[in-house]
């Protein structure tokens, strides 16, 4: 049912209980009870972002900057030595020499001496 232009969209009892009141003098001098100081705590956490985060609202330094900035370049120089060498050819643990035909220019050894043969006949003449 939708009210008319000269009706008000709420009653007076409603706006009565919506109403905010103040706490009394007394009402504020009261310490506040377990559920009011457990609420308290978690709205202020909530807000604050707990223990571990209050270092992220914190500027960051320029130190860390340049750290942050070193150890990139760090990683970035490690990787790609470790893909050089993952590329590479592989490495023996003792190399071997190649194998091939052999070309020696090497003299030829020289004449031995021979000695005169001893058990040769003599030259004699044959007598008649």
């Amino acid at each position: 049912m939708a009210a008319d232009f000269d009706e008000p969209v709420f009653d007076e009892a409603f706006v009565r209980s919506a109403a905010f009141r103040e706490p009394s003098a007394r009402e504020r001098a009261r310490p506040p009870s377990r559920r009011e100081r457990r609420r308290t705590r978690r709205a202020a956490r909530r807000a604050g972002g707990g223990r571990f985060r209050r270092r992220r609202r914190r500027e960051p330094s320029h130190r860390l900057a340049v750290f942050q900035l070193i150890g990139a370049v760090l990683v970035l120089f490690a990787i790609s030595f470790a893909l050089w060498w993952w590329n590479s050819a592989p490495r023996d643990a003792e190399p071997e020499s190649p194998v091939g035909p052999t070309v020696t220019h090497s003299p030829e050894p020289a004449p031995t001496p021979t000695a005169p043969a001893t058990d040769a006949p003599s030259a004699e003449i044959p007598e008649i």
